[in-house]
């Protein structure tokens, strides 16, 4: 009776929400993702880094938000037509803070199984998969928030 639930385990482990940053489709962990809302509306930062948008309103309380495509390195897209701001938890697991994700699109959740990604460069690029003819950049968001 152990094994369903291993099962189980591993598979909402490999689930991940795609999104489409620039010419790049990432997964994202889906236990970290807390909400997937149209674009919000971002306040810059004067002096603030290139991936930081600046801030949003989110539940009252301000919200970093990140530029994605830009996180990635990707190039640009072609202009979104239903861009949209994920609300994740990053960081380690005794410290998560919420962060904005702006990205182009939300794609779907799909299962990752974990030993289809080949190792990236570590940090916040765990690696990428092959999922459905493209490759997909599977990235860590432990690793942004700490």
């Amino acid at each position: 009776m152990g094994e369903p639930l291993k099962e189980t385990r591993t598979r909402r482990e490999g689930t991940h929400l795609l999104v489409r940053a620039g010419e790049y489709t990432c997964g994202l962990p889906l236990a970290a993702v807390r909400r997937v809302v149209r674009a919000l509306t971002v306040h810059p930062l004067p002096g603030a880094a290139g991936e930081l948008e600046g801030l949003a309103e989110f539940g009252g309380e301000p919200l970093p938000v990140l530029n994605l495509a830009r996180l990635v390195n990707a190039s640009p897209g072609a202009n979104p037509s239903y861009p949209v701001t994920v609300v994740v938890r990053v960081g380690p697991a005794d410290g998560r803070e919420m962060l904005g994700l702006a990205a182009d699109a939300a794609l779907e959740v799909v299962h990752v199984p974990p030993d289809s990604i080949v190792a990236g460069e570590g940090g916040f690029l765990q690696g990428e998969a092959p999922l459905g003819g493209e490759v997909v950049r599977i990235l860590n968001l432990e690793a942004l928030g700490s």
